[in-house]
């Protein structure tokens, strides 16, 4: 049976290799999207041969314990061992992040006798999916306010410049972050746990092992992104910029997208809205090719 432990930080060298398995595109299943959000779910993992899923406690329309598909090369085996696992704790067989892909190879899994008694969705769970290409040219009508706002920045801060975030220059941009976050009042759960959990990244940096870029007016950081590659996606999961410079969020989407999406990075995932009025205009209108559901999918 599957024996779970709590996720810590130190997990993470451990369960990378596993997590990096696969071609699924949603943020959940990145090594960012795992443990950035590890205490805000409570999230805990089993690990068995080169596979591991992951339990999280949330309450999702009466049920409070969801698991991962598995990761890494024994999904047949995880989702049997899952099953064992809730039937002998008296638990739903519930499953989180579940795309429409992945409802086929469930119901094959389980059998053709098994039935998906519900599928929940929530609109604010929805991933942004873009064309990388577009992303990095901004070509065509649909994005000259992008560019016009990149043009206007560029224009009246000669002296900008983008680099690749490493251990010479993390501290500073600790620093503007200290200072960023120091004029916020996160209003909600998930803005306080995002503001925390982006404190634990640039203090562990090179841990993470994720993807920085920033962004400097006069040798002065402006704004900063942090995101990692999963086969032909690239994530987006935090993007912190000092909107007293105009355009400064299109000049820093633009040039890390620039930077990062190499050339066999197709698409890219700027993640969920949570439902904030001002992210959803905001990933609209940088034209997403697809938005991408995700369900708590749970068998009878």
């Amino acid at each position: 049976m599957l024996e779970f432990s709590h996720l810590k930080l130190s997990d993470i060298d451990t369960l990378r290799p596993l997590i990096l398995q696969g071609n699924s595109g949603i943020c959940n299943n990145t090594v960012g999207g795992i443990f950035m959000w590890r205490d805000y779910f409570n999230m805990e993992y089993a690990k068995f041969g080169d596979t591991v899923v992951f339990k999280a406690r949330a309450k999702y329309n009466g049920v409070d314990t969801v698991f991962s598909l598995p990761l890494g090369s024994e999904f047949q085996g995880g989702i049997n061992k899952t099953a064992d696992y809730c039937r002998s704790c008296g638990l739903p067989i519930a499953f989180y992040a579940v795309t429409d892909d992945d409802v086929e190879p469930i119901q094959k899994a389980f059998g053709s006798s098994a039935v998906i008694s519900k599928k929940h969705t929530n609109e604010d769970w929805d991933d942004y999916i873009y064309e990388a290409a577009a992303l990095k040219s901004l070509e065509g009508r649909k994005y000259s306010g992008k560019r016009n706002h990149i043009n206007q920045f560029k224009k009246e801060y000669t002296n900008w410049a983008f680099d690749e975030i490493t251990s010479q220059n993390i501290a500073g941009v600790r620093e503007f972050y200290r200072q960023y976050s120091a004029k916020l009042s996160p209003a909600t759960k998930t803005a306080i746990e995002d503001h925390n959990k982006t404190i634990e990244v640039l203090d562990n940096y090179e841990l993470y092992g994720l993807l920085g870029g920033l962004l400097k007016v006069n040798d002065a950081i402006v704004a900063f992104s942090l995101g990692e590659s999963k086969a032909d996606v690239l994530h987006i999961h935090t993007e912190k910029a000092d909107i007293h410079y105009k355009g400064v969020y299109q000049v820093i989407n633009n040039e890390f997208a620039k930077h990062f999406a190499t050339p066999d990075i197709k698409f890219i995932n700027r993640e969920e809205d949570d439902g904030d009025p001002g992210l959803r205009f905001s990933k609209n209108s940088y034209h997403p090719c697809k938005k991408v559901s995700k369900y708590i999918l749970i068998m009878i």
